[in-house]
C-alpha cells in the first residue's frame, strides 16, 4: 500500500530525516487512490516525526486549518507534542477549506475511518515510535466510535476533546432547533432509496445535495457510552461552558472521569486551549498502556 503514498510537502523530506532539530509546521498529502488527502504536521524542536506522533480529527465539515485545530498544534508543539492534524476528504479530492455545503455529499462515517488508518500507516513509514488519535467535536465521537478498530501498536491513547456525542433522541432535538422541522419524516425518506440523492438540510447545511445513504450515516446515534468503550486508554475533555454539547460530563458514562476545563466554550478559545493542550501532554507522557 506505502508504494502508493507520496508525500508532497514544502520540504518536508527534510523535516522528517533523521537528525531534524527546527520546530517546523508543514503541510503533507498522500494519495492512496483517487482523492488526494491533506495533513499538517507539526514537529516541536529537536524531534522528528519517529518520535510520536498525535493525529488530529477535527468537527462537523471542517478542516485541519479550523481555528481550533490550529492552535491545539501550536500549543501543542509548545508542550513538546507532535502533531497531525488531518483533513478529511468528505468525499472532496485535495479539500483544503470547510466542506461546501453546495457539492454533493456522499460518504460515510468508514471513509473517515479508512483515511484515518492511512495516515496511520504513512506514520509507521515514517517510523513513528507512537501514533496517538485525537478527535474534536464531532470528531471526537467518530473516533470513539472507530477507535476499538485501531488496536495497540498502531494505535496507543485515544483522546476526545467535547465530543459531540449524541443519542437518536438527541439527534432529532439538535435537528429540530437547527432547521425547525422534524427529522423523523427525513429519516424515513432516505430508507425508501439509499442510494437515491435528493435535497435536503444536513449536519450544518440548509438545503444541501445528499445521498440518502450519508444522510443516514450522518444521523446515526453516537450515544456517550462509546467513550468507555475505545479499548485504549482515554481521556476525555469537557468544556465547562460548552455551549454546542451542554451537560457532557454528566452524560458520560460513571466509569469516565472527564478532565473539565473550567470557564472555556466548545472551541477553547485563548488562554483555555492552552489549558486543554497542558492536560493532553500529562495524559500522553504518562506510561499507562493498553
Amino acid at each position: 500500500m506505502r508504494k502508493l503514498f507520496y508525500l508532497a510537502v514544502f520540504g518536508a523530506l527534510q523535516l522528517l530525516a533523521a537528525g531534524a532539530t527546527a520546530a517546523r509546521a508543514e503541510p503533507v498529502q498522500i494519495k492512496p487512490s483517487l482523492l488526494r488527502l491533506n495533513g499538517n504536521l507539526e514537529v516541536p524542536p529537536g524531534k522528528t516525526a519517529s518520535d510520536g506522533v498525535v493525529i488530529i480529527v477535527h468537527g462537523t465539515l471542517s478542516w485541519y486549518g479550523q481555528e481550533t485545530i490550529a492552535a491545539l498544534q501550536k500549543n501543542l508543539k509548545s508542550h513538546g507534542v507532535g502533531s497531525l492534524a488531518i483533513t478529511l476528504s468528505l468525499g472532496v479530492d485535495d479539500r483544503h477549506r470547510a466542506r461546501a455545503c453546495d457539492v454533493v455529499h456522499d460518504y460515510a462515517l468508514a471513509g473517515a475511518k479508512r483515511e484515518v488508518g492511512l495516515w496511520i500507516e504513512w506514520l509507521k513509514g515514517q517510523r513513528a515510535r507512537h501514533v496517538d488519535l485525537l478527535g474534536f467535536s464531532r470528531g471526537g465521537a467518530q473516533v470513539a466510535a472507530f477507535a476499538p478498530e485501531f488496536q495497540f501498536p498502531d494505535v496507543r491513547k485515544i483522546v476526545l476533546l467535547a465530543p459531540a456525542f449524541a443519542t437518536s433522541l438527541e439527534q432529532a432535538e439538535i435537528y429540530k432547533r437547527a432547521f425547525g422541522h422534524d427529522l423523523a419524516p427525513e429519516i424515513a425518506e432516505a430508507r425508501k432509496n439509499p442510494l437515491a440523492r435528493r435535497t435536503v438540510d444536513f449536519l450544518t447545511c440548509k438545503q444541501a445535495p445528499v445521498l440518502n445513504a450519508t444522510f443516514l450515516d450522518g444521523y446515526g446515534e453516537m450515544p456517550p457510552s462509546l467513550a468507555a468503550r475505545t479499548g485504549h486508554p482515554t481521556l476525555v475533555i469537557v468544556a465547562g461552558k460548552d455551549e454546542v454539547v451542554p451537560d457532557l460530563a454528566q452524560r458520560l458514562p460513571s466509569s469516565v472521569k472527564p478532565a473539565v476545563i473550567d470557564g472555556a466554550d466548545h472551541f477553547f478559545q485563548d488562554l483555555y486551549g492552552e489549558d486543554a493542550a497542558d492536560v493532553i501532554a500529562k495524559f500522553l507522557a504518562a506510561s499507562t498502556l493498553p
